[in-house]
């Protein structure tokens, strides 16, 4: 914890940064009540618990402010600051994740949002973002806080059921509807979109992250998996050099601004008092990749649907987006010729490979019950217990004992 005086922040434990003292969050705070008298206090609070896999220095800062008419009111700001791990900021640095999110928030997200206000319909895809009063030179992303206004994550572990699935297909078809529009209107995105952490300079750095031992080794040991495992043994040999190749978007074909990491807990909902979801938002914006929709909808899937619908409802949540997606490029006026069911299945078919990362590298981190070592730093510092942790849990075992042999039967791994 740690107390404010005029608005500056002292630190209080380890966990809080050494420069939080010399912030300033007047602005802030402006955009949130209005006109006020002077900041009382900030408290920051650590936002994230142990074992919920995130990759940066989560706070939650509670401002005590002083209003005109002499009250006082709590506005909570989350601020998503670089790692006090030196091992996980400098690979955020390297692939300047931040730049990027930071361009998500302040720039790409506003724009998207005003295509839909041109055309009479209001959509939000995030919070709100703000900036410290001025630049402290460290990387940072300064968000409200949603908890106060009821939105929260639902049960990662349970996974997201056809209530909830439909809901974030339909938020994230007007997110890629908007994406396409926006390039018709000003042009291609640039590199860090359109190439992406994808390129040839961080072919070391995806070998490291993607590298299938643990999860073969695995298995192999695995009932009635001998032929798909024999058909992926050796796939460490060349599965960076595709991954290269298929991430290379196709400008002849249908692309939109892929979210990237988008599963349950980057999915925000809001819930009224009987439990229906009213608003749907996304959050952590930093690996967007230009490229086929396959990307997003594999990963949001086959990560986070409910085992009981993940492969069973697959075509089905696969129509439900797509005609969302047409309905919104009709709505925001596209003039580029508008996509075919038939051609999102073929790009779903040709990408394979995005299918087999996400339930061979998210998916046991996403059913990863919640203790101290499953999260991204444990994984650095601990490769190995959090590895035999994440391919011997029961649970992913079972819910791969579906979906590998369904991935198998729709050619999905057979992208040698």
């Amino acid at each position: 914890m740690a107390e404010v005086t005029n608005g500056h922040a002292e630190p209080g434990n380890g966990n809080i940064p050494g420069w939080l003292p010399n912030v300033t969050l007047e602005n802030a705070v402006r955009a949130q009540v209005g006109d006020f008298v002077r900041i009382l206090s900030v408290t920051p609070q650590e936002a994230s618990s142990a074992g919920e896999n995130y990759s940066a220095l989560m706070l939650r800062l509670q401002v005590e402010v002083e209003l005109q008419d002499e009250s006082t009111k709590t506005v909570s700001f989350v601020l998503k600051a670089q790692h006090s791990n030196e091992i996980m900021a400098a690979i955020l640095s390297k692939l300047k994740l931040f730049h990027k999110e930071d361009e998500m928030y302040h720039s790409i997200l506003p724009k998207f949002e005003k295509l839909y206000a041109d055309v009479g319909k209001s959509v939000q895809f995030a919070p709100k973002a703000y900036k410290f009063d001025r630049d402290i030179g460290v990387d940072y992303v300064l968000l409200e806080d949603l908890r106060p206004k009821n939105f929260k994550n639902a049960n990662r572990l349970a996974g997201l059921n056809l209530e909830h699935m439909l809901q974030v297909l339909e938020k994230l078809a007007a997110f890629h509807a908007a994406s396409a529009c926006y390039v018709e209107q000003s042009g291609l995105f640039g590199e860090e979109f359109t190439v992406g952490v994808f390129s040839e300079a961080n072919r070391q750095l995806l070998q490291e992250f993607n590298a299938s031992g643990a999860f073969l080794a695995q298995l192999k040991k695995w009932k009635k998996a001998e032929k798909i495992y024999e058909k992926l043994a050796d796939s460490d040999n060349y599965l960076v050099d595709r991954l290269l190749q298929d991430q290379i978007y196709n400008p002849r074909e249908f692309n939109v601004l892929n979210h990237g990491d988008c599963w349950s807990n980057n999915i925000m909902f809001q819930y009224d008092a009987f439990g229906t979801i009213k608003q749907t938002l996304f959050v952590d914006f930093q690996v967007g990749k230009y490229g086929s929709p396959a990307n997003d909808l594999y990963y949001l899937i086959l990560s986070s649907a409910e085992p009981s619908i993940k492969t069973t409802k697959f075509d089905y949540l696969v129509r439900y987006y797509f005609d969302h997606l047409v309905e919104n490029l009709k709505l925001l006026q596209y003039h580029r010729p508008l996509p075919k069911l038939k051609n999102l299945h073929a790009s779903l078919f040709r990408n394979g490979l995005a299918a087999y990362m996400v339930v061979s590298k998210v998916l046991p981190v996403v059913m990863l019950d919640k203790t101290e070592n499953a999260n991204l730093e444990s994984y650095v510092q601990d490769e190995s217990k959090m590895k035999a942790a994440m391919f011997n849990n029961p649970k992913y075992v079972q819910a791969m004992a579906d979906i590998l042999p369904w991935l198998d039967n729709r050619g999905l791994l057979d992208w040698k």
